[in-house]
């Protein structure tokens, strides 16, 4: 935990975000992230946004407080134990001195509503997490989750009482849960001594900690794509050089022409897909499925740089395949479409699809 905060005012509620690193992908997620939360405010309504991170010159010029994390800092919230996302419940946990009600953001994470209505949710003993995802009695017979049901039977825990895991993609606590953060931390450091076999550990211990209080979801309010990045890291890429990442008024009105959601053909084109892939073998479906979805996109101008997503998956499968079949897709260019594959439903994708395949192929 650091020493000291630079001198910020304590306010009754903040916006939290922690980004760190100098990927540009993750600078892009956090600044669209806020322009959506700042396009979804109401005549009147205002917004404390406060930034932790390494990089404090990426937000120059942008409506919100930054808070510098050195190296060190960085290196002391990760702990002994390598755990990375251990920051996160440090960030939030080091964030509830200044403000009354905090409500922690990862930064892919989209506005549909305003943060405010998420606020209300925020009260003494009820607690706002993005979403359930599941019970521990569904998970805990899972290799993976064993050692962390030794643990967790320490204190009582088993398939028969089990507690509700939440996804700590948006996290609303007060100043006074100072000691719920803490506790969660400890058990974090538990849990990840010698090794672990869950990267989802700090939401996990987040959730354990709030376990006997009322959680409320925030997931009808934001829309949290950490399963869709892809989609989403491109249409990003396309809004930021297109308007490049100056703040101004503009940018926030532009930010709601990007879609919501990922590219996905409508209801009638997904008919025709499977209708198509019906007598396809089980893994040429999934590989025949993602390069149809991605030629049969929305035509939409941020949907038009999506494509690649789909076809991004497409490639991944085929790297599952034996070397003779990939051979199949991936050979001599010039090469007419494969025959083992299902034709995209637009003849002037095929050559684009191979080349695309074909390029990622001879990286």
């Amino acid at each position: 935990m650091p020493s000291a905060l630079p001198p910020l005012e304590k306010t009754s509620q903040q916006l939290l975000y922690l980004i760190y690193g100098n990927q540009d992908v993750y600078r892009r997620e956090a600044k669209f992230s806020i322009l959506t939360a700042l396009a979804q405010l109401k005549q009147g309504e205002s917004l404390c946004i406060r930034v932790m991170t390494d990089r404090p010159q990426d937000f120059a010029g942008w409506p919100v407080e930054t808070v510098h994390l050195d190296e060190q800092t960085l290196a002391r919230w990760q702990g002994s134990n390598g755990y990375t996302h251990r920051r996160k419940a440090c960030a939030i946990a080091q964030g509830l001195k200044l403000a009354d009600k905090t409500l922690f953001v990862d930064t892919d994470t989209l506005f549909l509503k305003s943060p405010h209505r998420v606020f209300e949710l925020i009260a003494p003993d009820q607690y706002v997490m993005d979403g359930f995802e599941y019970d521990w009695s569904y998970v805990c017979q899972r290799p993976d989750y064993l050692k962390l049901g030794e643990h967790l039977q320490a204190h009582g825990i088993c398939a028969g009482n089990s507690f509700k895991l939440y996804n700590s993609g948006l996290c609303g606590v007060r100043a006074s849960d100072t000691p719920l953060l803490e506790a969660a931390i400890r058990w974090i450091d538990e849990w990840t001594q010698g090794s672990f076999d869950i990267h989802t550990i700090e939401q996990i211990a987040i959730s354990f900690a709030m376990r006997d209080k009322t959680v409320r979801e925030a997931n009808r309010f934001v829309h949290h794509y950490f399963a869709d990045k892809r989609f989403f890291h491109a249409m990003q890429a396309h809004f930021f050089s297109l308007y490049g990442e100056a703040f101004g008024p503009e940018l926030v009105a532009r930010c709601l022409d990007v879609p919501q959601v990922k590219p996905v053909p409508s209801p009638w084109q997904r008919l025709r897909i499977k209708w198509k892939l019906r007598n396809q073998r089980k893994h040429l479906k999934r590989v025949g499925r993602d390069l149809l979805y991605g030629s049969s996109a929305p035509k939409h101008p941020y949907y038009d740089v999506c494509r690649h997503g789909w076809w991004e998956s497409a490639f991944k499968e085929i790297l599952g395949w034996d070397v003779e079949e990939q051979q199949k897709v991936f050979g001599t260019d010039g090469a007419g479409w494969p025959k083992q594959l299902p034709r995209p439903l637009k003849r002037a994708d095929e050559q684009v699809i191979l080349t695309f395949l074909r390029q990622r192929a001879a990286r």
